[in-house]
């Protein structure tokens, strides 16, 4: 049985405190803004991806306020378990919250903060867990097909694994319009960044090999869309499935100060021009990707 401790170099005080204001931000809004227009759909992909046998031993990583958790908690036997791994203080703590008004699931689970996404800090055995599942989670890995590897390694035997993920094409219509005012403000480096981030996004084949290459068998992927709507670019801009999702990265792409106000200046007018009177429709490809770790033979 192997055993691992990840203990992550800190971070900068300036960059820590940052990030701790992000997470505050973000704990603020996510159960009423974030959660049911992306997290839970997510999360209802996953439950439908997952076997839920009796007495499970269940790993659950990047938790967020314990949505996931407590439908979890609630659909498991009585003789289940669940670990639920977070990364930010201030989810973990609404998701404290939630579990403290819910006895009846509250004894089966333990909720734990992990200093760095995917790598928890508890000391966790290989092959210990019957279900591994992550909604969302795997939008912090740096190296996905490696952190599959080791989220597939503490799996027991016939264990499964359940990931959810958002798919090249979300966002699709929002990034048609930011490629062409960069590519109208003559921005290649910009452009080539932007191109760059698209192609980072996996498709359903890349997440498949993810969970081949890790060795499970029995890969599916599950794919479902839906469309976020929105009154105006400035509506967009500020919805907190946005503005504290993936509005820092693109706003990282256009370059920084006057230069980046310049290129959002002109994609908010773009938008309302194409829009205007209308509705701005945004779509969100989500997959569930599942798969199960072989059992050896004799």
């Amino acid at each position: 049985m192997t055993t691992r401790t990840v203990t992550p170099a800190p971070l900068p005080p300036p960059l820590a405190a940052r990030v701790l204001e992000k997470q505050a931000r973000l704990a603020k809004v996510y159960d009423s803004d974030v959660l049911p227009l992306y997290g839970r759909r997510f999360g209802q992909l996953a439950l439908r991806g997952l076997d839920l046998r009796p007495a499970a031993q269940v790993l659950e990583i990047a938790c967020a306020t314990g949505d996931l958790t407590l439908e979890l908690g609630r659909r498991l036997d009585q003789g289940s378990h669940i670990t639920a791994l977070e990364l930010s203080a201030p989810l973990l703590a609404q998701a404290r919250a939630k579990l403290a008004a819910a006895p009846g699931v509250a004894p089966r689970v333990t909720l734990q903060q992990t200093p760095t996404p995917l790598h928890p800090t508890l000391v966790l055995p290989d092959a210990e867990f019957d279900i591994c599942v992550s909604n969302l989670g795997m939008a912090e890995a740096e190296e996905p097909a490696r952190t599959v590897v080791e989220l597939a390694s503490m799996l027991k035997a016939g264990g499964q694994l359940v990931l959810t993920v958002p798919l090249r094409g979300t966002w699709a219509e929002f990034l048609d319009i930011y490629r062409q005012v960069l590519r109208d403000g003559g921005k290649a480096d910009s452009l080539a960044a932007l191109e760059r981030y698209v192609a980072d996004q996996p498709d359903g084949d890349t997440c498949a090999r993810w969970l081949e290459q890790a060795g499970l068998t029995e890969v599916a992927v599950a794919v479902e869309r839906w469309e976020l709507l929105f009154k105006s670019a400035r509506e967009f801009f500020f919805a907190p499935v946005i503005h504290e999702g993936p509005l820092s990265r693109w706003k990282h792409i256009a370059g920084r100060g006057d230069e980046m106000q310049d290129v959002f200046f002109f994609t908010k007018e773009a938008i309302d021009a194409y829009f205007a009177g209308g509705i701005f429709s945004v779509t969100v490809v989500g997959a569930a990707v599942k798969g199960w770790k072989r059992i050896a033979t004799p």
